[in-house]
């Protein structure tokens, strides 16, 4: 049997002591005094900032088609999501009261026309009569004064025609636009008051405005131009997109709780939206693309208990080689801007993947 010469011995042992070493260096670097230390590694890449708020989806430009005088719908010619064209005949009421209004007038007015003529005549008569000293002068005004009587009857009657032929053309309810009926409030053979609501018509629903309620303490991030994401519980799995166009200064209270308004107009192409839907938003306040970026969890977690200072931020860094008790070290960062998971690094002693500790946690044997 061959010896194992003191030199291959020496040899062994030092390999074992460097196993050994090596073992406990990775122990050291996982777990102190039973904790487990978890990380994630620095990156490149982008940063986003969001707030989430919820909104209600309306119809972008609609008319109110109101009533102008009451009376009774004896045609509805019209009906929901129906599309119409500008001055398209949309109802009817009933005219028989108008058309006898009307019929009254019309002799009316005849009559004051005839008069006017012979006050006309006899007017011009009597001023040449007068030219030939042939009457007084009294009988002259009389006439005159006759004329401009009948005259102004005649003004009166005629205003009171046209008042009748607008009343008339009050009766056949016209669309003020191209679009779709979204609502009709009017049946036939009902009695309707005037400046009642009879149809509300949308020009294009192929884009919608979605109002947005903004909490107080998140307003100071919201801006015009901003882009937001949003969902409809119709449409769970389908992300709609849109901007800011208008951000209100007004407060809406309700229980104690402020909040402030803002405009969204958001696309519809595929007329999936439907007007009084909630939704579900994010906004996008703030973003970065291309930049350093750590866990926001890393500057919650500490291996050892230090008293914060204002203003400094820091994470732990996983150590490469250590022959302290903790397998990280401290590193101070100045950081730009916090996102929903990240924070961006500015300047510190943190590379591209540098691991950071984000989460310590205590392990359990079988034996425990």
């Amino acid at each position: 049997m061959r010896k194992i010469s003191r030199k291959n011995i020496i040899g062994i042992i030092i390999f074992l002591v460097i196993i050994l070493v090596i073992y406990l260096f990775i122990k050291g670097c996982n777990s102190s005094n039973g904790l487990v230390y978890e990380y994630e590694k620095a990156s490149i890449g982008d940063i986003k900032k969001t707030i989430s708020v919820t909104g209600r989806l309306e119809v972008l430009n609609s008319h109110k088609v109101l009533s102008k005088r009451g009376g009774l719908v004896t045609n509805v010619y019209v009906d929901f999501n129906q599309k119409v064209k500008k001055h398209q005949l949309l109802a009817k009421l009933d005219t028989s009261k108008i058309e006898q209004t009307l019929a009254k007038v019309e002799a009316e007015m005849e009559r004051a026309s005839l008069d006017l003529l012979s006050a006309k005549r006899e007017r011009d008569g009597k001023r040449n009569l007068y030219k030939e000293n042939l009457i007084s002068k009294k009988d002259m005004e009389l006439a005159e004064l006759k004329y401009k009587k009948v005259s102004s009857l005649f003004k009166q009657i005629k205003v009171d025609y046209k008042i009748a032929l607008k009343e008339k053309d009050y009766t056949r309810i016209l669309s003020p636009s191209n679009g779709i009926v979204i609502s009709r409030e009017i049946e036939g053979n009902t009695q309707i008051n005037s400046r009642k609501i009879l149809f509300i018509i949308a020009e294009d629903l192929s884009k919608m405005r979605l109002i947005i309620h903004v909490d107080e303490s998140d307003i100071g991030y919201v801006k015009k131009g901003q882009n937001v994401q949003f969902t409809v519980s119709a449409y769970p799995d389908n992300i709609f997109t849109g901007y800011i166009t208008q951000v209100r200064i007004k407060p809406i209270k309700v229980r104690d709780i402020v909040s402030y308004q803002a405009i969204v107009i958001c696309k519809n192409d595929n007329l999936l939206l439907k007007p009084g839907m909630t939704a579900t938003v994010t906004v996008v306040v703030s973003s970065k693309s291309n930049v350093l970026k750590v866990p926001n969890e890393a500057f919650i977690v500490s291996p050892i208990e230090i008293k914060p200072k204002h203003g400094e931020k820091h994470v732990w860094k996983k150590s490469r080689l250590s022959i302290s008790k903790l397998p990280v070290e401290k590193v101070d960062l100045q950081c730009g801007l916090v996102g929903d998971n990240w924070t961006e690094v500015i300047s510190g002693e943190i590379l591209e993947n540098d691991e950071i500790l984000v989460r310590i946690y205590k392990s359990f044997s079988i034996k425990d």
